[in-house]
């Protein structure tokens, strides 16, 4: 059996494993009196987070780490944003606010939308606020989705899609995203997954781990799916903003011109560097923003009231420390694939948007006998090179480590080198 890093992995390459895992768990329910529910049970934390913690423990043996796992911005929150929240805590705006966040950011955000989409929405009825995107997603899915009922979203990808299908009590569909098609989600793929139990498809663009950003084309074609079949699209689109090469995000609300059947989740983390902040909102019709508000109600009551404030200074104030945070990741870009086309036997689509770079390596795991998972943990302890092994991202991730070039260039190059060195010594070893 594979060596472990504690992470999760899912569905066909480790149903081995999935099985090992059931029956530990039931065992141990049996001791103990207790049975995990099935809907937990198939649910995983996020991976990468369980890396970073193995990175930490191996720096704190005095072994230096590059840190190329986590998608985490390494810039500073801007300066206006967080004067924002200190004069906040000076007015004492310290308590409840409302379940959907307090008017003045919903009102904001309603206006952002009309902005950035040309789309008018009603702050009252479509716009919640929520703690972080990833409750915008969980929120939204468990709102939707019914016991039994199908939610198709891209594998491999962000892992909240596939756990807010499980914890509705749905069943989770992955598309296969392939690197011979560019990771591109199109319609036509697509059609061929589709039940009369999809109630749910999830588009990410840009995309995590990817960096694909979809073309218009494939959004209206999905976007015309929908409407033949009756299904809800949920986009997420908290790297919106962040775009190389002169492309343009293309989102389905742009199609549609309403929230009709349609979530848009997004946030504050990604583009104004606000993760701890932990802060985001969905966009969603009118007929489901009450079971939203109970949804979030009973999960935490209302969001950061602090948080809320810098939100609203971050949507309000200027944008050029976003625009300038783009530029570097554009830059940094550049050179992930100036590093990665020196490599040999690995495979990678030249990222289009977000931070990530999504790295072919099956050739290398192959010839060493090991999967995604235990090259990543050799790369750590033996290089001080932390990626993130593809199936932290799904099943079809396997074969796959994810770069994410929210670091320094310095860094950026030093671990791609790194990664270079470990493969030519591993496999001639």
């Amino acid at each position: 059996m594979a060596l472990s890093l504690g992470l999760a992995a899912s569905e066909p390459a480790f149903s081995v494993f999935k099985v090992f895992k059931f029956l530990i768990d039931s065992r141990m329910s049996v001791m103990c009196g207790y049975k995990v529910p099935r809907r937990i049970l198939d649910v995983s934390a996020e991976a990468a987070f369980k890396v970073l913690r193995f990175a930490k423990n191996v720096e704190r043996s005095g072994r230096r780490v590059i840190h190329l796992e986590i998608g985490e911005p390494d810039f500073d929150t801007p300066k206006h944003i967080k004067d924002a929240a200190v004069e906040a805590l000076k007015k004492n705006l310290t308590h409840y606010t409302p379940t959907l966040g307090i008017p003045e950011l919903r009102q904001e955000i309603a206006e952002s939308v009309k902005r950035d989409y040309g789309v008018e929405v009603d702050w009252e009825r479509n716009v919640a606020v929520t703690t972080g995107c990833k409750q915008a997603i969980l929120a939204s899915t468990l709102a939707i989705v019914d016991e039994g009922e199908e939610v198709i979203y891209p594998n491999p990808g962000y892992p909240e899609y596939e756990a807010a299908a499980y914890f509705a009590g749905g069943r989770p569909v992955p598309y296969r995203l392939r690197l011979e098609e560019g990771f591109r989600m199109t319609a036509e793929r697509l059609a061929e997954l589709i039940t009369p139990k999809t109630k749910l498809v999830v588009l990410n663009t840009p995309n995590n781990p990817c960096g694909v950003v979809m073309p218009e084309e494939d959004v209206r074609g999905i976007v015309e799916l929908a409407e033949d079949h009756g299904f809800y699209i949920l986009s997420d689109e908290v790297y919106r903003p962040i775009l190389f090469d002169d492309l343009k995000h293309y989102s389905p609300l742009h199609v549609k011109k309403s929230l009709d059947r349609l979530i848009i989740a997004d946030g504050f983390s990604k583009r104004y560097a606000m993760t701890g902040w932990r802060l985001g909102y969905a966009l969603v019709p009118e007929e489901i923003l009450p079971q939203v508000f109970k949804l979030l109600n009973v999960m935490n009551s209302c969001p950061n009231s602090i948080s809320q404030y810098a939100a609203l200074a971050a949507l309000r104030g200027p944008q050029e420390p976003v625009m300038d945070m783009v530029r570097e990741y554009w830059r940094r870009r550049d050179a992930v694939v100036e590093e990665l086309s020196k490599l040999e036997d690995i495979r990678f689509v030249k990222p289009e948007g977000a931070f990530y770079a999504l790295v072919d390596v099956s050739k290398i795991l192959n010839r060493l006998e090991v999967n995604s998972e235990e090259f990543v943990k050799m790369l750590i302890e033996r290089y001080g090179a932390a990626f993130l092994h593809g199936t932290a991202l799904g099943s079809y991730g396997e074969g796959f480590i994810r770069i994410s070039f929210a670091a320094s260039e310095e860094d950026i190059r030093e671990g791609i080198r790194l990664l270079g060195k470990a493969i030519e010594e591993l496999t001639r070893s």
